[in-house]
């Protein structure tokens, strides 16, 4: 940030792209923090899973690494690393392009 003159700072502020972005970036925040709780209690459910049948449900940890892929997408777009939008505005991870 070399040389931030007032007018570069006005155009910056009223911005309406980095406005939306803003905008996106707490409905993600959001959304991560609901999938941080849906990734714990999946964690929960496949640790008694184990604990009690000796085996955990495959299903429920194909779920768990599409949620970890997903929970990616978010990071990276919410930290400015990618521009491209998570699901909704793309497809879910480990979903099968027709």
């Amino acid at each position: 940030m070399n040389g931030l003159n007032e007018e570069d700072l006005k155009k910056n502020v009223k911005d309406k792209d980095t406005w939306l972005r803003f905008i996106y970036l707490v409905m993600f925040g959001v959304v991560f923090y609901l999938c941080s709780l849906l990734a714990f209690a999946t964690s929960v459910f496949q640790f008694l899973s184990k604990l009690f049948s000796g085996s955990v449900f495959e299903g429920l940890a194909e779920f768990g690494d599409n949620l970890a892929a997903y929970l990616s997408q978010v990071i990276r777009y919410m930290t400015f690393a990618a521009d491209e939008k998570p699901f909704p505005f793309a497809p879910l991870p480990g979903k099968k392009q027709p």
